[in-house]
């Protein structure tokens, strides 16, 4: 236990180190728990006068993840800097192409290249952390044009180390699961609308104040594919939540659920979205 924290030190001390290359610094905050510690540790390296946080503000993100915003940029006393990302406007995004995250973050990106520079700031970062590099990621592709940093993965911090460290340093969303934009509920090809955004939004909320955090609901014709985290999957089940849920999902405008016996699987429906095979899994919970 000593030598695996005595290792998370050293990667966050050679963070700081990078960190202080960049400096005055733009962080790309979400209100996740990655760009809340990337902004926490470039407060302790660089000072809060030489940070801009910046929040791009838009219905696809989970109210899960942006509810701490200002609490965060308050205890860390930084300037903030919020602006309506217009994402739902964008055909190449809302027609949910395989590579949506690309135009979503491209257009986030320019912004905040138009921020920065209207602020005098050459470096942006972003929480990107090194797990994000073995997973189906095109956005990775628009911070690279962007020419925008990822510290985390410099020093090679890994989600777990990050949630460590998080703990650690008493941040209040250190236990918040990984989130991702709610047009990732959709198949691809589906078009994303506001409906769908706000029902899948409503729906996840649900599950969160039944004690399941993390739990994704994916729109599969107008089925909702419950996905719990392995760790609750038995106490779900014993529980017998099954008929509540369905009662209150067909209130926001579902018109069945499936709970999936295999739990949350992260990147699991990507190669199932492009080819819509979702279809040959959806089944309908009993009664």
């Amino acid at each position: 236990m000593e030598l695996s924290l005595q290792l998370l030190n050293n990667k966050e001390k050679k963070l700081i180190k990078i960190i202080k290359n960049y400096n005055p610094l733009m962080i790309a905050f979400s209100g996740g728990l990655d760009s809340t510690y990337l902004l926490y540790i470039a407060v302790k390296a660089l000072g809060p006068k030489n940070i801009l946080a910046a929040t791009a503000k838009a219905p696809i993100y989970t109210t899960l993840e942006t509810q701490n915003i200002d609490v965060i940029i308050n205890q860390l006393n930084v300037s903030h800097y919020s602006f309506d990302h217009q994402i739902m406007s964008e055909k190449k995004f809302t027609n949910n192409p395989t590579d949506r995250c690309y135009h979503c973050k491209n257009l986030i990106f320019s912004s905040l290249r138009n921020i920065a520079g209207k602020h005098s700031i050459k470096h942006i970062a972003h929480g990107e952390n090194c797990d994000d590099l073995i997973s189906y990621r095109p956005g990775s592709k628009a911070a690279k044009e962007h020419n925008i940093l990822s510290p985390l993965v410099e020093a090679g911090l890994t989600r777990n180390d990050i949630q460590i460290l998080a703990k650690y340093h008493g941040l209040c969303n250190w236990d918040l699961p990984q989130m991702a934009c709610l047009a990732t509920r959709l198949p691809y090809y589906q078009e994303i609308t506001l409906n769908l955004i706000e029902m899948i939004d409503q729906a996840e909320k649900i599950l969160f104040q039944m004690g399941f955090p993390g739990a994704r609901v994916r729109w599969i014709e107008k089925t909702a594919k419950i996905e719990i985290p392995k760790k609750q999957l038995a106490s779900f089940f014993h529980r017998q939540l099954q008929g509540d849920i369905l009662n209150r999902f067909i209130k926001i405008g579902f018109k069945d659920i499936f709970v999936d016996p295999e739990g949350y699987r992260s990147g699991f429906d990507d190669a199932l979205a492009i080819d819509h095979s979702q279809k040959t899994i959806v089944k309908s919970v009993n009664r």
